[in-house]
């Protein structure tokens, strides 16, 4: 059962941490000129991620974690109709949606850091700990976004910090994968 998890574990980090590189570089490499079309294209982008999340619910068992997808799936959904409609607050409902996802990122890379990196008993996994924690303080940064007054500015913070991410997610999936037998 556990190895199966961690089968499934190692798909989806690998899978998330592509996701992320992309966005990252893509952030990072944005025209300035541009901007308006990529803010443009992240309200899409959360609208089909929600609608995907809502069908997922429609067919799940219904299940306590299937209620809080689909909870997530209605944040997202409005939060990407927000983008899509209201071009003034832009900045502000980008902040806080990758300001949380980084929060929510960080949180489940302590999760994963003392679930399975310390059970794998390979040297150094506490290292993911402190990494975790800094993903936590830089979502709190781009949630509350003191020093950025512009999108362009913003754009390119996030797209760093989703850098970093991704390469948590490379050395969460280096220090958990494969597991010492007991």
């Amino acid at each position: 059962m556990l190895f199966q998890e961690l089968s499934k574990l190692r798909t989806r980090t690998i899978m998330n941490m592509i996701i992320l590189m992309a966005a990252g570089i893509l952030l990072v490499i944005w025209p300035e000129e541009y901007t308006t079309y990529l803010i443009d294209s992240l309200g899409a982008v959360l609208l089909i991620i929600a609608v995907i999340l809502t069908l997922d619910f429609v067919s799940s068992k219904r299940t306590v974690a299937n209620f809080a997808f689909f909870t997530i799936a209605l944040i997202l959904a409005i939060t990407g109709m927000l983008v899509l409609v209201n071009d003034t607050d832009t900045l502000y409902v980008l902040g806080y949606v990758f300001g949380a996802f980084l929060i929510v990122d960080g949180l489940h890379g302590i999760l994963h850091a003392l679930v399975f990196a310390r059970r794998s008993q390979r040297k150094g996994w506490w290292v993911m700990l402190p990494l975790s924690i800094c993903l936590i303080v830089f979502g709190w940064l781009v949630f509350f976004h003191p020093y950025w007054s512009t999108p362009t500015e913003l754009m390119k913070v996030i797209g760093w910090v989703l850098l970093f991410s991704a390469v948590l997610y490379g050395l969460r999936l280096i220090w958990v994968w494969p597991i010492k037998s007991e």
